[in-house]
């Protein structure tokens, strides 16, 4: 097969180097691509668009080495929110677009429909970066709605590359990337640990402790300590952050060999990455083979075609929560003890936290290995002029295996293994009769189609503990020797549709546009289990009317359009709609008959609500498009809302309903509305000079408007008595409010005369809580609603220039938002944690020191203490920080060689660039990245080096 493979790419290469045929010149030109754009089983020229779309210019995102395309995109699509770390290969990339739409974030996603083939899987597992062609963003229910129920969060459609005709080429595309750890927090060494927690114990008992680890003299000095295995320690300082990363490579390589003529094009691509996470022992490798064909018949009456991809994947992840731990570790505890073991002391001081690269070590073999096969194939003909008639059906297929081995230590003594397995079918199959004609100034378009789709997945798991033998060739659970569990499931989901769309244009100037799809889902009750979903959509070119030719020497056009339309949302458990028993020897068992012996039984596990229905998103869409000055300036601009009612939600029960009262129900609405706004200039003011500066902005804003009334008051955060989450956007924070901490004895006593305190214990240098409801008492009646991290806004700015054969593009991304900065929880409270600290306790620790010899606390940290009297470790305004920020995402600069050096060396395009990632952030977020809230795996600085040439 190897063998059979080097041919084909030999043979391809010898035909487009020697055979004599006329070269056609396909630089690519990013009006022309622009003029029409794929929105759902069509294409349409963009001028006639009266739906919401966005088109992505791949070359702005084709020089971005990473697993997942789709990351690339961050920032660069008003209305389109992507979230990212540093994860290997992209995996943790998600993705929603003009807020979120439904409480379950699973449910939140958009669909991505990849030549055809619908998924909501992740793309980094399923196409490599440089396959692709073009992504459209279908926005509103005007342009998504052709896909009814799958499309309340919209539609992201992906197409690749295929050949051209009159084509014969080869490309080859590397690059070589540099990463390093760029995020963390300044965390106290263990010579300031031991300064602090002196000051901790005088702030609260005025006096010096006594310690396991420090001493008990008037200052603190580290002791030596015995680790779990009795062997002693001798303290030092260790940076736990820099223990785990590493400076990491990520290398990509891609092979293209496409070919055409006039009776199709078939091509084929190979490629490769290894990207090494930059924590110890985190990878990901993927191998990605694609093949696509497009084959003419009878004058192309009739056609036929498809795409092939057969990719491998394997990733090594990273512990659990390992970057949280990292801040969480004592700066003393050591890596090994003397005798070279892993260090896992529990002694006082030095916290219960598993050592770091111990799990980093242990952790290094087990893996997820997958494969995948992602295709279509289809048959179009034209029985009569502009009718076509069109079948295509796609396979989404794959299987994948996790091995999970934690080997025995000194915090456990028994080792176990976990393996897991599941197989997954994916098809769709759907047929469309398409009608295009123009007669006089009228142009019609109209489509019908039928589409089935089905899932069916199966899965496996098994796990025990005691394994006499720990060699990797061994790791099988046939070999475990006690607590052997093993278990099945499968699983199926299916969908029927039929729908239809028309756009009417007249006179190139008005434009209609109306859809109608009816879906009907497996996963509802057999009553509620179909619903249509409608959309019209009507635009106006003014710039094309008489009384505009005034204006057409500076406006070369200018369009309104508006929009509403319906979609739907079923994404809850494929047999939700069913009751569910579970055979359970514990609480189901009996003993028949009387004795000892247990029979069991099955108990009920969920309850079946015949009227379960549709989530159903209602939106509305404005906007206008515009071109000036020749098209140098091209401006968009949207104004949306989104209203979802009947909301698909597993609510809590009470607990006289018993076992099984777990019950899918339609209950509570939420809007979400805003603007988009995309501007962007470009200009070539000679042959060898152009440049570019485009920007886009989005403000959003997301509220919970209803819920059902037995959790009114309960769910989403509220206070289960008078406070509920409607009105606040899904995700707000309840807590207190705070004023800063007591600065004098002076100011506490004012507040304890005036206030009752039932909640805190008001002192210098302690936090300052509100009485938000203004009954003259602290007390947990003044929680209150503190807001989100939703984004309120969201910016990207592209800065592009090319001279001569030089080019050079800036890209900035910006997020405007507050943002729960949970690390204060270790780095400004003492006493709420056993582990490390931030350094800010340091000048906390000095002001309380001043505060001694002045009266007055000056820090707006918390004083060091080692008793939380205060409640200082509830959630509280305190935690809440400005996260906005503005980073330098990307930085690239490239060279192309002349079109005259490219003709000697028989090339068609050769070029090489240096690209660099997050380069700097600014921000007033103290915590470890304001673009990954919480404890993310860190995102890396990246310095990438890559070259692109073909023939």
């Amino acid at each position: 097969m190897q063998y059979r493979c080097k041919l084909l790419c030999i043979s391809a290469i010898q035909l487009c180097l020697l055979k004599n045929y006329r070269t056609v010149d396909l630089t690519e030109d990013s009006e022309i691509l622009d003029e029409v754009v794929v929105v759902g089983y069509s294409s349409e020229k963009k001028s006639d668009l009266t739906g919401s779309v966005s088109v992505v210019k791949m070359k702005d995102v084709s020089d971005t080495p990473t697993g997942n395309v789709i990351q690339a995109l961050q920032g660069r699509v008003a209305g389109m929110n992507i979230t990212t770390d540093g994860t290997p290969g992209g995996l943790s990339t998600g993705t929603s677009i003009r807020g979120t739409s439904s409480f379950r974030s699973e449910a939140n996603g958009p669909l991505y429909v990849i030549d055809g083939v619908m998924t909501r899987e992740n793309p980094g597992t399923i196409l490599n970066s440089n396959d692709v062609e073009s992504i459209q963003v279908l926005k509103d229910a005007a342009s998504a709605s052709i896909y009814g129920a799958q499309a309340a969060n919209g539609v992201i459609i992906i197409t690749t590359k295929r050949a051209k005709k009159g084509e014969c080429r080869v490309k080859f595309d590397a690059t070589l990337t540099l990463q390093t750890y760029q995020s963390g927090l300044d965390m106290l060494n263990a010579d300031q640990w031991g300064e602090v927690y002196w000051s901790a114990y005088k702030y609260s008992y005025g006096t010096t402790p006594t310690s396991e680890l420090y001493g008990n003299g008037a200052t603190p000095k580290l002791q030596p300590y015995a680790n779990l295995n009795g062997v002693m320690v001798t303290p030092q300082n260790t940076d736990w952050e820099k223990e785990i990363h590493r400076t990491a490579l990520m290398q990509t390589y891609s092979v293209g060999l496409s070919k055409g003529d006039e009776y199709g094009t078939s091509s084929m691509s190979l490629s490769w990455l290894d990207h090494d996470g930059i924590i110890k022992g985190s990878d990901f490798q993927k191998a990605n083979a694609r093949f696509s064909s497009d084959y003419g018949f009878i004058n192309n009456r009739l056609r036929a075609g498809g795409n092939v991809t057969v990719n491998w994947w394997r990733q090594h992840n990273a512990p659990g929560g390992i970057e949280e731990n990292a801040i969480k570790m004592h700066p003393a505890r050591t890596v090994y003890d003397s005798e070279g073991n892993f260090n896992d002391q529990v002694a006082f001081g030095l916290n219960d936290t598993p050592n770091l690269m111990r799990q980093i070590e242990e952790e290094a073999t087990n893996k997820r290995e997958y494969w995948r096969v992602f295709g279509n194939a289809y048959l179009s003909i034209e029985p009569i002029k502009n009718l076509i008639v069109k079948t295509n059906f796609g396979l989404n297929y794959h299987n994948g295996n996790d091995k999970i081995f934690t080997p025995a230590n000194l915090r456990d003594k028994t080792n176990n293994l976990y393996q897991y397995s599941s197989k997954t079918t994916d098809w769709v199959w759907t047929n469309t009769a398409q009608y295009n004609v123009d007669f006089g100034k009228n142009s019609l378009m109209a489509l019908i189609g039928v589409e089935a789709k089905r899932n069916h997945f199966e899965d496996m798991f098994g796990e025990g503990k005691g394994l006499e033998i720990e060699d990797p060739n061994y790791l099988y659970l046939g070999n475990v020797t006690a607590n052997k569990n093993t278990g099945s499931g499968a699983s199926n989901y299916s969908m029927f549709s039929v729908f239809g769309k028309i756009n009417y244009t007249w006179d190139n100037k008005y434009l209609l546009s109306f859809t109608l799809r009816r879906d009907a889902s497996s996963r509802l009750s057999n009553s509620h289990n179909y619903d249509w979903f409608p959309s019209v959509s009507a635009g106006w070119r003014i710039s094309q009317e008489k009384f505009m030719e005034s204006t057409r020497k500076w406006l070369s056009d200018l369009k309104i359009r508006g929009a509403y339309g319906v979609n739907g949302n079923d994404i809850i458990a494929n047999d939700a709609f069913y009751a569910k028993y579970a055979m359970d020897l514990d609480r189901a068992a009996y003993a028949i008959g009387g004795g000892n012996t247990l029979t069991p039984g099955a108990l009920r596990s969920r309850s079946t609500n015949p009227d379960l229905t549709w989530e159903k998103t209602y939106q509305t869409n404005v906007g206008l498009d515009a071109s000036l000055l020749n098209s140098k300036l091209n401006f968009s601009f949207d104004y949306f809302y989104k209203k979802t009612n009947d909301m698909l939600v597993e609510k809590p029960y009470i607990a006289t309903i018993g076992e099984g009262g777990y019950c899918w129900y339609n209950g509570g609405s939420m809007i979400n509305k805003g603007v988009e706004i995309t501007a962007e200039w470009r200009q070539s003011l000679n042959k060898d000079f152009s440049y570019n500066v485009g920007i886009n902005v989005t403000a959003m804003k997301n509220e919970v408007t209803d819920l059902m009334k037995d959790i009114y008051y309960t769910w989403g955060g509220g206070n289960g008595i008078d406070k509920s989450i409607v009105g606040q956007a899904l995700g707000s924070w309840m807590g207190y409010k705070t004023d800063g901490v007591f600065r004098t004895q002076e100011e506490v006593d004012a507040y304890k005369a005036k206030y009752k305190v039932s909640f805190g214990n008001p002192a210098v240098g302690r936090v300052r809580y509100v009485d938000t409801n203004g009954d003259g008492e602290i007390n947990d009646r003044d929680r209150t609603w503190l807001g989100t991290d939703l984004p309120k806004a969201q910016f990207g700015l592209t800065l592009g220039a090319n001279w001569k054969g030089f080019d050079l593009s800036l890209f900035f991304n910006s997020i405007i938002r507050d943002a729960w900065n949970n690390s204060k929880f270790y780095t400004d409270f003492f006493p709420l944690w056993t582990g490390n600290h931030g350094t800010q306790l340091l000048d906390a620790a000095n002001a309380y020191e001043r505060y001694l010899q002045t009266g007055y606390y000056a820090s707006n940290i918390p004083a060091p203490a080692v008793d939380n009297s205060n409640n200082e470790n509830e959630g509280s305004e305190y935690f809440i920080e400005d996260g906005s920020f503005v980073r330098l995402k990307t930085l690239s600069l490239g060279y192309t060689l002349p079109k005259s050096v490219q003709s000697k060396l028989s090339l068609k395009n050769a070029r090489i660039y240096f690209q660099a990632q997050n380069l700097f952030t600014i921000t007033n977020y103290t915590g470890a990245d304001p673009e990954g809230l919480g404890y993310p795996y860190a995102l890396p600085r990246q310095y990438t080096f890559g070259v692109q040439f073909g023939f």
